[in-house]
């Protein structure tokens, strides 16, 4: 069997779950944890060991604590994300709530374009749905799955209420369009993953080095579009409230750096506060630093 036609089927098959209910996705979800978290046992390590380096405080009782919440978020994420293929406004309105749209929209009415930076905790795919609430044009920036047929699946998904997924190659040109022609967009980021090694901009993250796009703080500082931070809170399964707060209205008054740490000392407090809900079985500090390279701080 080959590769295209394997991942046809298996896109044939996520469509079909797309079509369940949520009650029946969420016990899906609890068939996902024990299966994943018992049998399987995926990523346990890389789980285990970024929770105790992130959290060196904490007990070992605390730690399995986070671990298992988190096993069990990673089902409800999972099938949540499957979902989203098939989701009506109604569906997002029920599910979502933003806070304080209005804090972003005032600089549509004043014709200006925002950066929004965010993170791979709760449920970041959900944010599809910001046309509903936000006047901006919505770009999200993404990074190409290296399965062509799986990209195509989760891009066409991902645009379904209006908003226009840019790849990471392809931003900063997007962005030159957008301000060129004067169109005010809403430029998201989830900047936490991790970057090609040959970037050299590193910060300490959760008590440990680590090394970060600059590209979210460059883009804001060429432009100085205002720069907001997204958290987003679980209130229950497939619940989520969204707020937004200014970071930097002027970021060209600021360093790169500057703004990086503004935006990794949101990302720590929000995760402290609910840490079984960021994405641990990401390899996020497989890369170490080079000595030749400087911790910016």
């Amino acid at each position: 069997m080959n590769r295209g036609f394997s991942s046809n089927i298996g896109i044939f098959f996520l469509k079909q779950v797309a079509r369940f209910p949520f009650p029946v996705l969420y016990f899906l979800s609890g068939l996902f944890f024990l299966i994943v978290y018992y049998v399987v046992g995926y990523r346990k390590k890389v789980v285990l060991e970024n929770l105790k380096k992130s959290f060196p405080e904490k007990s070992e009782k605390e730690l399995k604590s986070i671990f298992r919440k988190f096993y069990k978020h990673l089902g409800d994420l999972m099938l949540e994300v499957i979902k989203l293929g098939k989701m009506k406004e109604t569906d997002f309105r029920k599910r979502i709530t933003v806070k304080n749209a209005e804090s972003v929209n005032r600089f549509f009415e004043e014709g200006k374009s925002v950066v929004v930076l965010t993170m791979h905790y709760n449920n970041w795919e959900w944010a599809s749905c910001f046309p509903l609430f936000i006047k901006h044009k919505i770009l999200g920036v993404y990074k190409p799955l290296h399965n062509p047929q799986y990209d195509v699946f989760v891009y066409q998904n991902r645009q379904r209420m209006g908003a226009e997924m840019i790849s990471n190659f392809q931003v900063l040109r997007r962005v030159i369009k957008a301000n060129t022609e004067k169109e005010p967009v809403f430029i998201w980021l989830a900047g936490d993953q991790t970057p090609p090694f040959f970037h050299k901009f590193w910060l300490t993250f959760l008590n440990q080095e680590t090394m970060f796009y600059p590209g979210p703080a460059a883009i804001s500082r060429r432009f100085n579009y205002p720069v907001f931070f997204q958290k987003t809170v679980k209130k229950q399964r497939g619940v989520y409230e969204i707020s937004f707060d200014l970071l930097f209205e002027n970021p060209q008054e600021f360093s790169e750096t500057e703004i990086m740490k503004a935006y990794i000392r949101k990302m720590e407090a929000t995760i402290r506060e609910q840490p079984e809900y960021y994405l641990w079985s990401h390899k996020r500090w497989k890369n170490k630093r080079p000595a030749d390279v400087p911790l910016k701080g």
